[in-house]
């Protein structure tokens, strides 16, 4: 990735950062900061380990490419992709052209392309089943409220159909069939024509995304494994950041109450950095298991400055995820196979 396009990803991140840094208030930053204190650095470092399960995963992903960044570019470039992601307006993925960008360097635009679709595939397929693992445990330790209970139900009726069908595209692939199904719909149809010369494209994205999976199952579920492992842990930050404030729900109430606001913020995904939606849904999550709901605005609160630490570190990364000095080009078969 040239000095241009980074600093260009760079900009564009470092002005969204200010702007949800004023959104939120510096003043406001910082008592919550100071009143969560010293718990502040378990969570910071628990972003860290979240990130090295998604960078694990990715790195197995990678693991048949005949040249790979090391591990901790890796780990650079997926912390910075996600940094984007997090403020990127309307809809969560503009770290993904960035990856892009920065994988091409070893593995070839196409390669690269490929890898970031099959790597959102397994992320999600990780959210998903992380979010009936809460669902679960919230029919378990949740008040049996009958509006809550049928809310859950049909939520996990759609999780489970996500989950069929993410599991199928790994098996099979699934991107040229997409295109034919948008050719037969009569309002993106003219959509699905313009995306026609880029056929050949997908058909080699289909192929690196099934390989993946039927190659070494072994892998594939041990990648899937370290995602819902990574997302299971974040959830875990409720936990700790109620600690600090001296009331103990529990690490499953946490992660049940934690999975599904996040349910929440996923549903809303048009908000950019999930502005309210998170201190929304914890405000009203929270007394289903017997706390103040203003906690659950500052639970937000503190979770957004743990955010904002974690972008600041990703946006800080994105200049040293570009190509090593004197590394060599991708194998031009990276392009075509």
């Amino acid at each position: 990735m040239n000095r241009k396009l980074q600093l260009l990803f760079f900009a564009c991140g470092g002005a969204l950062f200010a702007f949800f840094v004023a959104r939120i208030g510096l003043p406001a930053i910082l008592v919550n900061a100071r009143q969560t204190g010293w718990m502040f650095l378990p969570l910071l470092l628990l972003t860290a380990v979240v990130y090295l399960c998604h960078a694990g995963a990715s790195w197995l992903i990678l693991a048949d490419e005949p040249t790979r960044p090391t591990f901790w570019r890796l780990y650079a470039i997926t912390v910075s992709g996600f940094s984007i992601n997090f403020i990127t307006p309307m809809v969560n993925l503009g770290g993904e052209p960035y990856k892009v960008a920065a994988l091409s360097n070893w593995l070839g635009v196409r390669r690269a392309a490929g890898f970031v679709v099959l790597y959102q595939m397994l992320h999600s397929l990780g959210m998903v089943l992380t979010s009936l693992t809460a669902l679960l445990l919230a029919l378990l330790l949740l008040p049996p409220e009958p509006a809550l209970r049928g809310a859950i139900a049909v939520a996990c009726a759609g999780l489970l159909l996500i989950t069929l069908v993410l599991f199928w595209a790994h098996r099979h692939g699934g991107l040229e069939r997409l295109l034919d199904l948008l050719h037969r719909l009569p309002v993106v149809d003219r959509v699905a024509r313009r995306f026609e010369a880029s056929r050949p494209t997908l058909a080699l994205m289909d192929e690196q995304i099934t390989r993946f999976y039927h190659n070494d199952r072994r892998r594939f579920f041990l990648a899937l494994l370290l995602e819902y492992l990574g997302r299971s842990l974040l959830m875990s930050e409720y936990f700790l950041i109620l600690l600090s404030v001296g009331v103990d729900i529990g690490l499953p109430r946490a992660f049940a109450i934690g999975a599904l606001a996040s349910l929440v913020g996923n549903t809303l995904f048009v908000l950019p950095y999930e502005l309210g939606a998170k201190e929304g849904s914890l405000y009203f999550l929270f007394p289903l298991v017997g706390v103040d709901p203003a906690l659950g605005v500052y639970a937000a609160l503190v979770s957004r400055v743990r955010d904002l630490a974690g972008i600041a570190a990703g946006l800080g990364l994105i200049w040293g995820t570009g190509r090593r000095r004197g590394a060599a080009p991708a194998p031009a078969s990276t392009e075509a196979t």
